[in-house]
């Protein structure tokens, strides 16, 4: 693993730090009444016409999640609990510095409808669902190739992720790797399906940055 100074790290931190201030969640109100007239109007296709998921989500399902959606799902009360953690702007951006809830076990065991709209209720009321998938566009290597990156750099690999990237790889494409570590469970989606263990490793690799 390369190795450098914290000094170092801080250093090349020091101009991004002046930039971060704090704020709150506090979607407009209006906001939301246009998102739930936007899912009442919704123009459902014909129900499927099979008896099993293999053409996808049943139609019967997505309307019930939809009107759960629409009339009794409360989104202020995520804004408290977000907002009961450091949240921090950057680069005119908002950032959750840490907002994976007090969870465990797997996304069959654990994930329920209203975690799945906060989700995705995030994305809408930030309008953040094309810039957040804009990245597979953006990099049009190969995606797995080592990259040079020259920032410090944690990795957590969990092995249930499309790809366990090896410390081999990670020093190649990362040469000022500061932490690597091997997960025993979590996948794709780590903050929902494992996040006490996601909590562990960023404040592992974001110790080495003090």
């Amino acid at each position: 693993m390369s190795s450098f100074s914290s000094q170092t790290a801080r250093s090349d931190l020091a101009d991004a730090v002046t930039a971060i201030r704090p704020f709150r969640v506090d979607v407009p109100e209006a906001k939301l009444v246009d998102l739930r007239r936007r899912i009442a109007a919704t123009q459902w296709p014909d129900k499927e016409t099979v008896p099993d998921s293999s053409q996808g989500v049943a139609l019967a399902t997505m309307q019930k999640l939809a009107l759960h959606w629409a009339t009794d799902y409360d989104w202020r009360k995520v804004e408290a609990r977000l907002n009961a953690l450091p949240q921090f702007m950057t680069e005119g951006r908002p950032t959750a510095i840490a907002t994976a809830l007090d969870r465990t076990g797997s996304i069959a065991d654990e994930l329920t409808r209203d975690d799945i709209l906060d989700d995705i209720t995030l994305y809408w009321v930030t309008n953040s669902g094309i810039s957040a998938a804009r990245l597979y566009w953006e990099y049009r290597g190969g995606f797995f190739d080592a990259k040079g990156v020259a920032i410090p750099v944690a990795v957590s690999a969990f092995p249930d992720e499309l790809y366990q990237a090896p410390e081999s790889w990670a020093q190649r494409a990362y040469p000022r790797l500061i932490h690597y570590n091997r997960l025993p469970e979590g996948g794709h989606f780590a903050a929902w399906e494992q996040p006490r263990l996601l909590t562990e490793e960023l404040r592992a690799g974001f110790r080495l940055l003090r």
